[in-house]
């Protein structure tokens, strides 16, 4: 069985022959490792595809991502400034004081200006090389933000939330949907490249900094418009959410997205409150053991939990975030290690 049969598989709640393991990105960790910025990443000779897949295949994991970079040249399309070259890219100025002023935009001009920048470019160079060194053996996800984070990050996320609490409904909506119009275009970019796995990461949705309702307002109808414009070209799809969002599992469980990432929740409960709907993926908390614990302590941490899921089906053992650069190599080995003993 292969990486992907096994993953597909197991987001169709059948039987396979061990859990599978996968990290949520990793590149920024990938790029810390080698001594890189994620711009330094990109501009290796084939993006950094090699150094990727080869340090993939090394921590074990059975889902490869790609496209880590994508946000940030549109907020320089936008009128913006980031920095690229640090570990992780470092938005100085953001394009928005208003999101009124989202009416100055054209979407389609914007997107056009970001398909000419170089480290969007540099992105969809290491999708297609990643495609060609791994074949269909395995799945390649991408994405970066999903339109509501994305939003978010043109104003500001503190700014962003207290326009949608206290500010025009219809000022928001339109930002949202502006997103969704960027992240669509750079999906169908990675998807025409290779990619086989979309994942739509909004941090911003959550439950520590919004509602369920508010999810259901806000972010939830936008990620569907992605998942729908998309299914044509990728029927897969992964939302992640940080932080609490057990009230969350229902309500994306019923959305009809494959995959819910998850952080700080009771996987068990979180499984039979998605029965069956939606694969879990998650949860090891990056700081609070991949950083902290031993080899020993995370495999049978990582045991545990593989073996406590085990009668639900559609789990995927993965950290409940990113990967910090603090986090040992023999950790995620050890992950994966318990992932194949399972």
């Amino acid at each position: 069985m292969t990486n992907k049969e096994r993953v597909l598989k197991t987001l169709a709640f059948e039987r396979t022959d061990h859990t599978p393991f996968a990290v949520l990105n990793g590149q920024m960790w990938i790029a810390a490792q080698n001594g890189l910025t994620m711009a330094g990443l990109l501009d290796l000779p084939d993006a950094g595809a090699r150094l990727l897949v080869d340090t993939y295949r090394e921590i074990g994991t059975e889902i490869m991502t790609s496209g880590c970079a994508a946000a940030w040249p549109m907020m320089e399309a936008m009128g913006g400034r980031v920095e690229m070259d640090v570990l992780s890219a470092e938005i100085l100025a953001r394009p928005l004081k208003s999101l009124d002023e989202i009416r100055g935009f054209d979407v389609k001009t914007v997107i056009a200006d970001m398909r000419k920048d170089h480290y969007y470019q540099r992105t969809l160079i290491q999708m297609g090389k990643m495609r060609e060194l791994v074949g269909d053996e395995t799945m390649i996800g991408g994405g970066f933000f999903g339109p509501f984070t994305m939003a978010a990050q043109m104003l500001g996320v503190e700014n962003f939330l207290v326009e949608m609490i206290d500010g025009e409904e219809e000022d928001v909506r339109q930002a949202i949907d502006f997103a969704a119009e960027i992240v669509i275009a750079y999906l169908e970019d990675l998807t025409a490249r290779g990619l086989d796995l979309i994942t739509v990461p909004e941090p911003v949705a959550s439950g520590d900094l919004i509602s369920p309702s508010y999810y259901e307002t806000f972010v939830l109808p936008a990620d569907r418009k992605v998942k729908e414009r998309l299914a044509d070209r990728c029927p897969y799809f992964l939302t992640h959410i940080c932080g609490r969002t057990d009230r969350l599992v229902p309500i994306v469980a019923n959305a009809g997205f494959d995959v819910f990432s998850v952080d700080s929740i009771d996987m068990v409960r979180a499984q039979e409150d998605s029965a069956g709907r939606c694969a879990l993926f998650g949860n090891l908390s990056p700081a609070g053991i991949l950083a902290a614990k031993s080899a020993d302590e995370v495999y049978e941490i990582s045991k545990t939990l593989c073996e406590q899921m085990k009668p639900y089906g559609g789990f995927i053992l993965a950290p409940g975030c990113d990967l910090s650069p603090n986090i040992p190599l023999e950790n995620l080995r050890a992950m994966a290690r318990a992932a194949r003993d399972s």
